[in-house]
């Protein structure tokens, strides 16, 4: 069978059999129970969702990460201090290759 691109959809359309269209469809509704019998898909008879156990860690890790600070006031306190005392050494290199491979 020959699909001319170029003419109009009802033309296109007009040169499918019935027979064609036929057997998609059915194609299409053989694998709708397989689908629908899923249960993992099928809500809970009771109307609320169930979380896999994946899911449910997930929660708990991203609450335990909205309990931390965004910032380490310690580590701040200390390095605020070992600049000001002068024991703060900085490594050039370290910096230098941060810098780079932000790029």
């Amino acid at each position: 069978m020959v699909i001319d691109f170029n003419a109009s959809n009802s033309a296109n359309r007009g040169a499918q059999t019935g027979a064609t269209m036929g057997k998609r469809d059915a194609a299409a509704e053989g694998t709708r129970p397989a689908a629908q019998g899923n249960a993992q898909n099928t809500p809970a008879e009771d109307g609320q969702v169930k979380l896999s156990p994946q899911a449910q860690q997930l929660q708990a890790v991203e609450e335990r990460l909205r309990e931390l600070p965004v910032v380490d006031s310690e580590r701040v306190a200390q390095i605020r201090q070992a600049i000001s005392d002068g024991s703060y050494n900085a490594d050039s290199g370290r910096i230098a290759d941060r810098l780079l491979a932000l790029e």
